[in-house]
């Protein structure tokens, strides 16, 4: 398998990415509807560390687009175009369809596993995503308290539709968590009117812990708004020993990261729970 190095990841722009595989690939709306038909999305797990114990408690669960080169796209360049072609929801529906695919293997061994879904925008103003999630705990042994479901702050950023869908998923026992927590619309007052449980710390404040840079008390700021309104907090993107102490001194009780795991297969998440 090879990464193909396109996307604000790989440290290029995504205009660059997409315009590039739009050139030599056609419209990249419709070759992403195809590949949707086609399969070729699969998951890979980032570990979710207890800054207490050390245990590993879950994971969250990210998507990947195979070509069928081989080439493996990121992220950064396939939501962008799944969300302006519509297509998020439908993209969502494969992650689901993916976790409750594999997800009851590892439940069989660790049934209190937390992993962290991702929905858009589409997903928390439309009903489908309660049913097709009521479905999926019908048919399986996924419970709901087995799955946090991620929302960036610009997803959640239309009050009045989303409100409503999250109501519904609470009720059902599921964990709602603001995903990228800081970069969007975050407020004291705005937090207070959403039913979510959990905050996740985006990468780019995790990075000034222990810096000059003059962003690099925000975090502090973030930590006491979470604790605050008494809510769970992950910090994202965790890269040193240094970090994790500081975050676990100041209250932050989970991490994920590179200090602690690069994104994996369920395979070798099986593995890594078994060490962890």
């Amino acid at each position: 398998m090879k990464v193909l190095p396109v996307g604000l990841l790989a440290g290029v722009s995504l205009a660059w990415a997409v315009s590039v595989l739009i050139q030599h690939q056609g419209s990249l709306a419709s070759i992403l509807r195809s590949s949707l038909k086609r399969e070729e999305f699969f998951l890979v797990y980032q570990p979710v560390i207890d800054l207490r114990t050390g245990k590993c408690i879950g994971a969250e669960a990210l998507v990947r687009w195979r070509r069928e080169d081989g080439s493996v796209l990121m992220p950064d360049v396939f939501i962008p175009v799944a969300e302006s072609s519509r297509q998020i929801a439908t993209l969502t529906a494969t992650v689901i369809d993916l976790v409750e695919r594999e997800l009851p293997r590892l439940l069989a061994a660790y049934p209190d596993l937390l992993i962290g879904v991702n929905l858009g925008a589409v997903d928390l103003q439309n009903k489908l995503i309660v049913d097709r999630l009521a479905l999926l705990f019908s048919r399986t042994a996924i419970q709901p308290h087995n799955l946090m479901l991620e929302a960036t702050e610009r997803a959640l950023i239309d009050f009045d539709l989303s409100s409503s869908v999250i109501r519904d998923l609470r009720a059902m026992g599921l964990m709602m968590a603001i995903d990228d927590f800081g970069t969007g619309y975050s407020s004291l007052s705005y937090l207070t009117q959403l039913a979510v449980d959990c905050l996740k710390i985006d990468k780019s404040f995790v990075d000034t812990i222990g810096s000059e840079a003059a962003t690099s008390k925000v975090v502090y700021y973030i930590i006491e708004m979470g604790k605050s309104l008494d809510l769970k907090m992950v910090a994202e993107g965790v890269e040193t020993e240094a970090q994790a102490t500081f975050l676990l001194e100041n209250g932050v009780h989970y991490a994920q990261g590179f200090l602690y795991g690069r994104p994996m297969t369920g395979a070798d998440l099986e593995d890594y729970l078994a060490r962890h």
